[in-house]
């Protein structure tokens, strides 16, 4: 594989860690699904994986719609396999005010401060995202869903 066609290829996979904050920031359920591969497979930590576009969609449509939610991207890197597959690492800070959707929203301690391992496949000619292994490296109080379950556990 030619230099150019491998920074392609990486360029198109890091497109799709912004493609997939910018879906989520804006709440845009059909751009969200769009970034993923028919038959994903999304690991969220301490829950089950999520298999498919079914399960990755109702998950979303499940969380509260009145926040103002923000995945602020970091540092990104991608792998080229080959031609058809890659594979990526990102960090996001996460910033979330459950309670009301109204902008400027009061700037609080970020949610947290997740890492993705990603595996990209090219089908059809688009790259999407056929697997997310997704870790939290820091959690602060704010997330509340998160910090009850871990309480739960305690």
């Amino acid at each position: 594989m030619d230099r150019l066609t491998e920074l392609s290829i990486k360029q198109e996979c890091l497109d799709l860690v912004t493609r997939y904050a910018m879906a989520v920031n804006r709440w845009d359920l059909d751009a969200y699904i769009s970034v993923w591969a028919p038959d994903a497979v999304w690991q969220r930590p301490e829950s089950m994986p999520m298999h498919g576009h079914a399960e990755i969609r109702a998950y979303m449509e499940s969380q509260p719609r009145d926040r103002v939610l923000r995945h602020v991207n970091g540092a990104s890197w991608a792998e080229v396999i080959d031609d058809d597959h890659a594979r990526g690492w990102s960090q996001t800070v996460v910033y979330d005010t459950v309670g009301s959707a109204e902008i400027p929203s009061r700037i609080e301690l970020p949610t947290m401060v997740v890492e993705y391992v990603d595996a990209y496949e090219r089908r059809g000619g688009e790259w999407l995202i056929s697997r997310r292994d997704t870790t939290w490296v820091f959690l602060s109080d704010a997330d509340t869903v998160s910090r009850d379950t871990r309480a739960a556990k305690i």
